[in-house]
Parts: C-alpha cells; structure tokens; sequence
C-alpha cells in the first residue's frame, strides 16, 4: 500500500475578492499581526508602511464609493485591485517561508502573519469553525454557507452570529451580515461558544451546533 505524505500547512486569505468588506478586513489584520511580528518577517517583498498605503487608499475609496457618485465605483475597484495583488504576493511569500518549516511550525507562521491556514481537500468538511488570530485578538467565526443551505440561495441570504461566555445560559445580540465570516474582537479571555444561522429572504434558519473555542 502507498502511503501519501501529510501536506504541510498552507496558507488562506480566507476571503474572495469580490467581498471588499472582507478584504480590507483581511488587509488589516495582516498589516498588523506582520508588525506584531516582524522579526519572524524580515524580507517580504512589501513594506507594511507601503501595504498600509494601500489599505488605506482601499478603504478611503469604498467609503466614497458608497456616494454612488459617478466613477468612484471603477476608482474603488483599481484601489481594492492593488490591495487584493499585494495579500496575494504576502500570501505567496509565506507560503514559501511555510514550506521549509514542519507543520506545527508552518501553522504557527501562517497565524502570525494574520492569514488562515487552508482546509485541506482530504478532510471532511467543517461546517463552522472559530479561529484565534493571538497577534491581533480577532476571532474569525466561519461557516461554509453551502453545507448549511444545502443548496445555493437564489434569493437575498444574510448570516447571523452570536456566541456565549457561559456555556450557552446566554448569547450575546446577533451580528448579521451577508458574508459567511465575522471577525470577532477584543473578547476577554475565557471559553466561549459560537453558532450561526441563516436567513433565506425573510425566513431564518435554525442555528447551527455551537462550536467552542478558549481563549487563553
């Protein structure tokens, strides 16, 4: 019998780039675990002040944008352009800094540089997953929005999230969105539940099973 290797970790921005809200999230998180984190960096191709630039440039762009004002929208495109090729050039060189490192060390370096370590193909698939991000604090709560409708929603589909710090008692006010992902901040330490829930036009869904996470 042929036994595969184990695939080392590799690395996910953990968001499309059709989702500007997230990427500018993404971006964010990023530039500030980099920093956090510098010396585990010390030749990416892109200085964090110039991605700083970038995100800034990005996010002032969508804002305007929002004006719905006559050629922002394609200035907002070409702004979030660059940003989305500049996480994926920081992406690229991690990865290659990941794969010289055994796994435990890959993982380690993957979270440090604000990325998600990606799902591999030979696992079964998770339904939703709460991740801790140390270097900036930020829990990312996400669902894979197909296994939980079973289907693709044609019509208008929101998520909501909430989560407990007391063993489910309570849940904390839902956040709703119409991303399959949350980033969740600057929570006291303590174990906590998360679970979500969909809503299909104005029909809301049952919440998944709650998953747990402590944070030290």
């Amino acid at each position: 019998m042929i036994m595969s290797k184990p695939s080392k970790p590799k690395p996910s921005l953990g968001v499309r780039r059709a989702d500007v809200p997230g990427v500018l999230a993404r971006a964010a998180i990023m530039e500030a675990a980099i920093l956090l984190a510098a010396a585990m960096f010390p030749s990416l191709p892109i200085t964090m002040a110039a991605f700083l630039l970038l995100i800034q440039a990005a996010a002032a762009a969508q804002t305007a944008a929002a004006t719905r004002t006559v050629g922002l929208a394609s200035l907002r495109d070409t702004k979030v352009d660059a940003l989305w090729t500049a996480m994926q050039t920081l992406k690229t060189c991690v990865a290659g800094l990941a794969s010289q490192l055994d796994a435990t060390s890959a993982r380690s370096l993957i979270e440090a540089a604000g990325l998600l370590v990606a799902e591999s193909t030979t696992h079964a698939k998770v339904l939703l997953s709460a991740t801790y991000i140390p270097a900036t604090g930020i829990v990312l709560v996400s669902v894979n929005a197909l296994l939980l409708l079973g289907k693709r929603a044609s019509t208008k589909t929101t998520f909501t999230y909430s989560w407990s710090a007391d063993g489910g008692k309570t849940w904390s006010a839902g956040v709703t969105t119409a991303y399959a992902g949350l980033d969740v901040p600057a929570l006291p330490t303590g174990t906590y539940l998360f679970r979500v829930f969909a809503t299909v036009g104005k029909v809301p869904g049952e919440p998944t099973q709650a998953v747990s996470l402590t944070l030290h």
